[in-house]
């Protein structure tokens, strides 16, 4: 298929309400460590029999997790069934730390930070479904930007008053940020957590770099890491699983449910349409103020058709009541990096 449209020419045509959500391509478009295949190839299970036909953790954790019911059918395999979620366990601890490790190695320049704000900048909502901090460093980037030359920031952004903002005390303290529902605009949402964020049984908090002790993100959230305290990350192999995990924390949950209730039109960027993401699809699918769905595709050569069937899978319901338009833009012509 042929005549995906780029970009800036479709956004600049929409003249309402624009959101964004970003998938693992946004990421990988930076750097190919945060994809399965890197990060499984710096594993300290790269050699497992868990992985011997699969790089995708969450796909590997779905085949455990299934296994474990089957054996938990059987009383008298419990064990089994025990031997499987350890080994379930051990597969999301070991994502979290072999990409901690890896994001050692990754640095964004002001230049590639200034093209991917401007980007950002099109959105009035930017919900991510990625674990990793480049849309933090781009935020604090913005942020420094904003604070050094006001004129300059508020000449380049692409909607008036566009300023990034994720829910976090925006305290000068180089103490760790602590979430508060509604007490300051939020219009970054990480709908699946971070390796910035961490949580107790009543807060969340947001890990800042101090300057103090030159401690980065990294720096801090490996020290929990070496603690044995995982950072806030849905790891899962299916929706059913991850949506479970969300609605279990306040700020998971609210930022799925500010994504539940966007309006306007919504750019899907980076993102396969794996069905394990469904809870996505299906806040889509309910809420009749989304008036379209535009989504990227990277290769059109190579996964134009998959990604297509996939979309009108996904949103079938919507599109025969024709109340959804989904169009396809080329992933290619937005400025990242």
């Amino acid at each position: 298929m042929t005549g995906l449209r780029n970009f800036e020419d479709l956004i600049q045509d929409i003249d309402c309400d624009k959101n964004l959500l970003l998938g693992n391509g946004f990421s990988i478009a930076c750097s190919d460590i945060f994809s399965y295949d890197s990060i499984l190839k710096k594993s300290s299970l790269c050699n497992s029999d868990l992985f011997c036909d699969n790089s995708d953790y969450e796909k590997v954790i779905e085949n455990l997790n299934f296994k474990k019911e089957v054996y938990q059918l059987a009383n008298e395999e419990y064990e089994i069934a025990q031997m499987y979620e350890s080994w379930s366990e051990e597969i999301k601890w070991d994502l979290v730390n072999t990409l901690t490790k890896l994001h050692d190695k990754v640095y964004t320049s002001d230049k590639e930070n200034h093209n991917t704000f401007l980007f950002l900048s099109d959105f009035n909502n930017i919900f991510t479904l990625n674990y990793d901090l480049l849309l933090y460093w781009v935020i604090i980037y913005a942020v420094r930007l904003y604070q050094s030359n006001f004129d300059y920031y508020k000449n380049i952004v692409h909607i008036n008053n566009f300023y990034p903002r994720d829910g976090f005390d925006r305290s000068q303290s180089e103490s760790d940020c602590i979430w508060c529902q509604d007490k300051w605009i939020q219009n970054v949402f990480y709908l699946h957590g971070g390796l910035h964020l961490f949580c107790d049984s009543e807060n969340t908090y947001k890990l800042k770099y101090a300057s103090s002790n030159n401690l980065s993100i990294i720096d801090k959230t490996k020290y929990w890491l070496e603690r044995g305290t995982s950072p806030l990350v849905i790891i899962e192999g299916n929706s059913v699983d991850k949506l479970k995990w969300i609605r279990g924390n306040h700020y998971l949950n609210y930022c799925y449910e500010q994504f539940c209730q966007i309006q306007g039109v919504l750019f899907i960027h980076g993102h396969s349409l794996d069905d394990k993401d469904k809870h996505i699809f299906d806040a889509i699918n309910t809420n009749p103020n989304i008036k379209a769905v535009y989504i990227s595709i990277f290769d059109p050569k190579t996964n134009e058709e998959n990604i297509r069937r996939k979309a009108y899978e996904r949103f079938s319901e919507r599109l025969n009541n024709q109340s959804l338009v989904v169009d396809f833009y080329n992933a290619q012509s937005v400025a990242l990096w």
